[in-house]
C-alpha cells in the first residue's frame, strides 16, 4: 500500500494585499500630478462610490466633491486675480488720497510765504491753515525763557515733541498746555518742532484733530515735514 505524500498545510494567513491605505500621501500626490485628468477620466467609476446615499460631486466645482487638478488650478488663479484687483484698487485710492494731501500742503506753503509778521503767521495758521487741513485746532508757540500763552521753554518743547514730528493720541494731562479749553474735544495730535537748518529750536507747531485716527504713531510724515520746515523758515524771519 502506497502512502500518499503529505500535503503541505495551506496557510490560513491572508495574503498581504496592497491597498490605498498603504500608499504614502507623497505617492498619491505624485500620481495625481502626473495624471491631472484622472478624476475626469474615471468619473463613471468614481460615481459608483457614491451609491450609498452620498451626493455625486458636480464637475468643475470646489468643496466636498471631487475636482480635477486643472479645475482647482483655474479656481486658484481666478481667486488670486480677484485679490490683485482689490489690492490694485486700494493702491489707486491711497495714491489719490496722497495726491490730495500733497496739493493741500503745497497750497498751505504758498499761503505761508506772504506772512511777514508773527501776528500774520499766527492768524494764517489758526484760521486758513486749520480750514485747509480740516483740523480743529492749530497753535503756534515760540521758544521762550518761560511758559506763556504763546511761548514754551526748550525743555517743554523737547518733552512734548522729542522728534522733529511726533504723532499720536491726545494725552489730556500732557497736551492741555497746548490746546487749553479745546483739549476735551481733541483726540489725536501732530506736533512739529520748528528748527532752523542748523537745528536751532525756534518753537512748536501743534495740530489737534477730533478724529482719533487722523494722527497716529507710525504714519508717514514726509509731507508734514515739508510743512514743518516751511513754517520754521517763515517764523525765523517774522518780526
Amino acid at each position: 500500500m502506497t502512502t500518499a505524500p503529505a500535503k503541505t498545510p495551506r496557510s490560513t494567513k491572508p495574503t498581504a494585499k496592497k491597498t490605498v491605505s498603504q500608499l504614502k500621501p507623497a505617492q498619491v500626490l505624485s500620481f495625481l500630478q502626473n495624471n491631472p485628468k484622472f478624476f475626469e477620466t474615471h468619473r463613471d467609476q468614481l460615481t459608483e462610490q457614491f451609491t450609498q446615499g452620498a451626493t455625486v460631486p458636480k464637475k468643475g466645482r470646489m468643496g466636498a466633491g471631487i475636482i480635477s487638478l486643472h479645475a482647482a488650478k483655474a479656481e486658484r488663479v481666478s481667486r488670486d486675480a480677484e485679490n490683485l484687483k482689490v489690492r490694485h484698487q486700494q493702491l489707486i485710492s491711497t495714491a489719490r488720497g496722497n495726491a490730495e494731501i500733497a496739493e493741500t500742503i503745497f497750497t498751505a506753503v504758498l499761503g505761508l510765504i506772504p506772512c511777514r509778521t508773527l501776528a500774520d503767521l499766527r492768524k494764517y495758521l489758526q484760521n486758513s491753515l486749520s480750514e485747509q487741513l480740516s483740523v480743529e485746532a492749530i497753535r503756534l508757540f515760540k521758544i521762550g525763557t518761560e511758559e506763556t500763552a504763546t511761548t514754551l521753554t526748550a525743555e517743554q518743547i523737547n518733552g512734548l515733541c522729542p522728534h522733529d514730528i511726533t504723532t499720536g493720541p491726545m494725552d489730556a494731562a500732557k497736551h492741555r498746555i497746548l490746546f487749553g479749553p479745546k483739549t476735551s474735544n481733541i483726540k489725536s495730535v501732530c506736533l512739529m518742532a520748528l528748527t532752523t537748518d542748523d537745528d536751532t529750536l525756534l518753537g512748536l507747531l501743534a495740530l489737534g484733530s477730533t478724529d482719533a485716527t487722523r494722527f497716529h504713531a507710525g504714519q508717514a510724515v514726509t509731507l508734514a515735514n515739508f510743512l514743518r520746515r516751511a513754517t520754521a523758515s517763515v517764523l525765523a524771519h517774522a518780526s
